[in-house]
């Protein structure tokens, strides 16, 4: 099913990101999805997810939506300093197109599982998105956590399917790169160990 959502994201990417006055709307889930136990020792890690605002000057584009959900609410302040950032645009009407939501959850969870686990706020975020409008979800990084929020919201990610992320790691992108014939710098493959880095 996953693939088959991934699927509207090539019409997106062709046809909708080119152009400027597309109606789209943007779903942008900031979460660092990586192993709990590190994230609990990470001071103030719900403010990683206010890294992703950057994506808030896509409200510039007069027929953007913005859907940003973080897991505590951010202060008004730091959305009014991005708004009145956005060239040719007021905040005023940038605001009017930007839903902010909030698990209120200050846990060391993935903001993308508190997410999972509010079955309401999905159906909040599903009820947000305009019928037939062309939306994908923007992510930090894209776990199965995503994958299988992108699936109950029936929208892409724009990124890669979390199946496919060895494709990405240093390793195997040189082979990758040596199979397509492009030269590689110097270097070692499928180190896992310290005593392999050492020798």
């Amino acid at each position: 099913m996953f693939n088959k959502i991934q699927e509207k994201l090539y019409h997106q990417f062709s046809t909708i990101f080119p152009d400027k006055l597309a109606p789209r709307t943007v779903v942008v889930i900031p979460s660092l999805s990586i192993d709990e136990e590190i994230l609990s020792k990470v001071s103030g890690i719900n403010h990683y997810e206010e890294r992703m605002l950057c994506l808030l000057m896509l409200l510039r584009l007069p027929r953007t939506n913005v859907i940003y959900v973080t897991s505590q609410t951010i202060d008004p302040v730091i959305i009014d300093y991005y708004l009145h950032m956005l060239p040719g645009t007021t905040g005023y009407h940038a605001l009017r197109r930007l839903t902010l939501l909030s698990c209120h959850d200050a846990s060391s969870k993935s903001l993308t599982r508190k997410i999972l686990e509010r079955p309401r706020l999905i159906k909040r975020i599903h009820d947000l998105i305009p019928a037939g409008q062309n939306t994908h979800m923007a992510c930090f990084n894209v776990t199965s956590y995503e994958r299988t929020l992108a699936t109950r919201l029936q929208i892409p990610i724009f990124g890669c399917d979390p199946d496919l992320a060895d494709l990405g790691n240093k390793s195997n992108s040189r082979k990758i790169f040596r199979e397509v014939g492009l030269a590689v710098p110097p270097g070692f493959e499928d180190l896992t160990s310290e005593e392999e880095v050492i020798d």
